[in-house]
């Protein structure tokens, strides 16, 4: 009897995912024209029977968006772009399908009647690198890395660094001390960028970047940075949570906000007005990033001319005025260093 030939087999003999043998034997996307020729060509020699197995037909289109667990559920930045992304799926025709991941999950998660993928969250979490390799069509929602070659929708963090650099040097701030909670983060890094182009441009300068660490103590890291040898006028947080945290070690200490020190955020997350503090932040502008990125994968699924080279979009911020920045005021802030005993000679 003559041994029946399976999907592992196919797989194996081309050195593909059963994923990709099987969407290519479907007629689905997300395979190449010559790999789908070579697994055809190749299942016809063997004798592989797919009697069954149907070509794409209209109905239900489905993509699978990916994100870390971790930034799923302790950012809002993440929320707002994912409803961003089931608001315009559902207007052009998709189900949005979400998965959660913790670390030890997998690209198994991914069924063969997805059309494609949302990539979402920390690249430097790593648990998205996996699914980088799939042979589907997908967007990344983040920083693709030099030459990368996928689709990619992003906040334009080095400009809404920027941003946060101008206001402040037009208000007369010339020192800037930068507060970050992921050194590794790309997005956080261009905003600290961003900041230091600005401050050249005015004259000034933006302090190496602070560490910002959830468990220590904030008043003892603002301390520190106040007793380093040039004193900040300002304090930008990588995010609204770290500017928040930042404000409130600065308050401890008896500083006045912004009457003797300005503090600015970024992302314009929920809680950057309703905590008490009134932050003065860069809003990302999260809903739209999350549809464009649906708008990224619909045009590649069906407008694309094949081999089209990725696009990678950039959506800009804009400064939010609330009551946490200010005018420099180097005067008044040294007579309260003073008070407080950070008097400097």
């Amino acid at each position: 009897m003559t041994q029946k030939i399976t999907l592992d087999d196919l797989s194996q003999r081309l050195g593909l995912s059963k994923f990709s043998v099987s969407r290519a034997l479907s007629g689905k996307p997300g395979v190449s024209e010559k790999t789908r020729d070579t697994v055809m060509q190749l299942a016809r020699e063997l004798g592989y029977n797919h009697t069954g197995v149907q070509p794409l037909v209209t109905g239900e289109k489905i993509v699978h968006l990916i994100i870390p667990q971790a930034d799923a559920i302790s950012s809002s930045f993440w929320i707002e772009v994912i409803e961003g992304a089931e608001i315009e799926a559902r207007a052009l025709g998709y189900r949005l399908v979400i998965d959660v991941l913790s670390a030890d999950r997998g690209t198994d998660v991914v069924q063969d009647n997805v059309h494609g993928l949302l990539l979402a969250g920390r690249r430097s979490r790593g648990i998205i690198e996996p699914f980088m390799q799939l042979d589907i069509p997908k967007v990344l929602i983040g920083h693709p890395r030099p030459m990368e070659l996928i689709d990619s929708v992003q906040a334009a963090n080095f400009d809404g660094g920027y941003c946060a650099g101008d206001v402040l040097g037009k208000a007369g701030h010339r020192c800037i001390a930068f507060f970050t909670d992921a050194p590794e983060d790309e997005g956080r890094n261009l905003r600290q960028a961003g900041l230091v182009e600005a401050m050249r441009v005015h004259g000034g300068v933006a302090l190496p970047a602070v560490r910002f660490d959830a468990s220590v103590d904030a008043k003892s890291v603002v301390l520190d940075t106040l007793r380093g040898p040039q004193m900040p006028t300002a304090f930008a947080g990588a995010t609204d949570f770290v500017a928040m945290t930042t404000a409130r070690g600065l308050m401890e200490l008896g500083l006045k906000i912004p009457q003797h020190i300005s503090v600015v955020g970024s992302n314009d997350s929920h809680t950057a007005s309703q905590l008490g503090i009134k932050l003065s932040t860069v809003r990302q502008p999260m809903h739209e990033i999350g549809a464009a990125a649906m708008q990224a994968l619909r045009w590649r699924l069906e407008q694309a001319a094949p081999n089209a080279r990725p696009r990678r979009t950039l959506l800009t911020p804009e400064f939010v005025e609330r009551s946490t920045h200010g005018p420099a005021n180097p005067t008044e802030l040294a007579v309260a260093l003073r008070e407080i005993g950070l008097g400097r000679k």
